[in-house]
């Protein structure tokens, strides 16, 4: 680094060459950064420096260091609007990623019984589900819908498909509403570990029902995003 007028501390010169470099496409999003001694020549930085500004972006939520392997390169921020019906995959089709749904656990016969009253359900199913973006760990969600009234669209979710996309071709239901209570906090150790977050990071934790046009309620789900991957936007 050969800028002698730059104020700025050399560690922090070196994050932001990384983050202009992640953004220029040198070192691609689910990738892995080049090996130490690369990146030490590459920056002309001492080993000291480089750990600290990688450092800084792992806690950002922007690099991930993980053991025997390297420091991965963490997908950017995904832009959600609030006020959009669109499912997961939908969003995620239209920024051009791939949109995964690992299914943790499902249970036929939660014990739910507010879950229950609250969408009118005749036999509550509980699907909980790691949503990724290319792959890599963005949102747990636990997911409530009634299977008596929608059976045809249990084996599809059960399959790790879109539960708006087979509400819509196997039902034949499109959502008309939902709505959003967005509380923040902090993960869980188990929630730590499925969406690789440490314990100092922020997390969303959003509870979102949808209806039918007649109010009637078709799903609810908790779901739980750490802070760094998503930016909610609002039109009005």
């Amino acid at each position: 680094m050969e800028d002698q007028e730059n104020i700025l501390p050399l560690y922090e010169q070196v994050r932001r060459s990384i983050l202009a470099s992640i953004d220029a496409g040198q070192f691609t999003e689910s990738g892995f950064l080049p090996p130490e001694p690369e990146l030490m020549a590459l920056y002309g930085v001492s080993r000291i420096t480089l750990r600290r500004a990688i450092g800084d972006l792992c806690e950002a939520g922007r690099l991930q260091r993980q053991q025997g392997r390297g420091t991965l390169v963490l997908p950017g921020k995904v832009r959600q609007t609030l006020v959009s019906l669109s499912g997961f995959s939908e969003t995620m089709d239209g920024l051009g990623r791939k949109a995964g749904h690992r299914i943790l656990l499902r249970d036929d016969k939660p014990d739910a019984p507010t879950v229950c009253e609250r969408l009118d359900a005749i036999s509550l199913i509980r699907f909980d589900r790691l949503l990724e973006n290319d792959g890599m760990p963005m949102t747990l969600e636990t997911l409530w819908f009634d299977a008596a009234r929608f059976p045809e669209v249990v084996a599809p979710v059960a399959a790790g498909q879109s539960f708006f996309a087979a509400l819509r071709d196997k039902a034949g239901v499109i959502p008309a509403h939902a709505e959003r209570q967005i509380d923040v906090g902090f993960a869980a150790p188990a929630e730590r570990a499925i969406l690789s977050v440490t314990a100092s990071q922020p997390v969303y934790r959003i509870e979102k029902t949808v209806t039918d046009a007649d109010g009637r309620p078709l799903a609810l789900s908790q779901l739980i995003t750490p802070s760094n991957l998503v930016t909610y936007t609002i039109k009005t």
